[in-house]
């Protein structure tokens, strides 16, 4: 399914904390076009998503380790859909989001979407081969978030939650030091897939990415726990 991106320049920090009024107004745009609807919003870690139930609109993801707001589902069957995602783009940059991602299945609306500053990218190509440690990376994204490379482009986004046990695998002095500052309870990764990844992976190859790049992943964590305190 093709993919649109839409860049923004905000001139605010992301603003989180305004999400459920975002996913208010939302709903309020909707309904004043006669559309009932009680937006519901399932919190995960990294990320949010906003479900519609709107014929025509499936759901928003929030992003908050990308600060992208990711729209799936859309068909411009009709004004409501087109002022729909026009709102949502100027409520994206509003909220601070460095882009909005759509998932169209229409070719024909790639027209629409170039008029709001759109740029069509690739259907993600499977990766071939087997994950080589040394092409893995990690970097920092927002707060405590963060993204694993794969010859430097973008492919897992990493978010730390508190575990019930460790993963396999050496647990290093960092993550050590992490679970004592946060009482002494096991510390891993929620991970999913990024937005901008350009490849689909096998279970083996983000296994894989997983175990390469968890040893770094702690470094930098602790090196920005460090930073804020």
């Amino acid at each position: 399914m093709p993919w649109i991106e839409i860049a923004l320049s905000p001139h605010s920090e992301w603003n989180e904390d305004g999400l459920k009024d975002w996913a208010l107004a939302l709903g309020a745009f909707l309904n004043e076009r006669g559309t009932e609807l009680d937006p519901q919003i399932r919190m995960l870690p990294g990320y949010n998503v906003v479900q519609l139930g709107v014929t025509g609109i499936e759901d928003l993801t929030i992003s908050s380790t990308e600060r992208l707001v990711i729209l799936r589902g859309l068909s411009l069957n009709g004004n409501v859909e087109s002022d729909f995602a026009r709102f949502v783009v100027r409520f994206a940059l509003q909220m601070g989001a460095l882009g909005v991602c759509v998932s169209s299945s229409d070719l024909s609306e790639k027209s629409y979407w170039r008029k709001l500053g759109g740029v069509i990218r690739p259907d993600p190509v499977p990766l071939m081969g087997s994950i080589c440690r040394e092409k893995v990376g990690v970097k920092q994204l927002y707060k405590f978030g963060l993204l694993v490379t794969y010859e430097d482009e973008p492919i897992l986004c990493l978010e730390p939650i508190a575990c019930n046990a460790h993963s396999s695998g050496t647990v290093s002095l960092a993550q050590r030091r992490l679970e004592k500052m946060y009482g002494g309870s096991p510390i891993g990764f929620a991970s999913r897939m990024a937005a901008h990844c350009p490849w689909i992976i096998s279970k083996v190859q983000w296994t894989d990415l997983l175990s390469f790049s968890r040893l770094q992943a702690f470094e930098i964590l602790a090196g920005t726990v460090n930073k804020n305190q």
